[in-house]
């Protein structure tokens, strides 16, 4: 196998030649150095965007954009298999929302409790978009699999301009529940393990992190 920078060349002149065809000015190498630039920036910047939105606008997440997510969610890196549905059919969003209020009412969890005591509260933040990752239970690095998909989908729904959310204690309405897991589409053999909701946000989805660096050292 050729060695990392190598990769990355063949990569460069790989991506060069595709916008080549379609963009002739690419042609030129400091037009295709500032495009790689600006690209580059422009990932970095939708990571320091993202942030977790729990109110959304009562508007669908086009199917272009759908697929660009779901091709996110797949790009991620990943030791094992697993399995992402798309759920948009209201009433299996409605269903979600259901069972994991039961879920959380029952809990024993104050945390918990206290979110579904709330008027009008919904597990799922009213998002119309859910993306169910699952997993074989075995796997013993199912989380952190199903966790990087689910982190690109948040990274890529914040560049296309969505918001988006990472949703875990939900999905205790969905395992165990036979029933909803025949409905969603989960195949047999696999568990719901994480989630992203997204969606059109109706809060200010763009305001900037506060900067963190107290969690950091280096050893250089």
């Amino acid at each position: 196998m050729p060695n990392l920078s190598i990769q990355l060349h063949l990569l460069n002149v790989w991506i060069r030649v595709k916008l080549t065809k379609h963009f002739p000015s690419f042609e030129n190498k400091e037009n295709f150095a500032c495009w790689r630039r600006d690209w580059i920036m422009d990932t970095i910047k939708a990571i320091e965007l993202r942030k977790s939105v729990r109110s959304y606008l009562p508007k669908p997440v086009e199917a272009e954009i759908i697929t660009q997510l779901v091709r996110a969610g797949n790009s991620a890196p990943k030791v094992g298999i697993f399995h992402t549905s798309v759920i948009e059919n209201p009433g299996i969003l409605g269903e979600i929302n259901e069972e994991a209020l039961v879920q959380y009412q029952n809990s024993g969890d104050k945390l918990l409790m206290g979110r579904a005591a709330l008027e009008g509260y919904q597990p799922l933040y009213g998002a119309p978009v859910f993306f169910l990752f699952s997993a074989p239970f075995a796997n013993p690095l199912k989380e952190a699999t199903t966790s990087c998909a689910a982190t690109c989908i948040t990274i890529a729904a914040t560049a296309l301009g969505l918001g988006s959310c990472y949703i875990h204690s939900a999905l205790q309405g969905i395992r165990g529940n036979s029933k909803l897991m025949e409905k969603i589409g989960i195949p047999f053999g696999l568990t719901p393990i994480c989630g992203v909701v997204v969606g059109h946000s109706a809060e200010d989805s763009l305001s900037p992190h506060r900067s963190i660096t107290e969690n950091v050292n280096y050893c250089r």
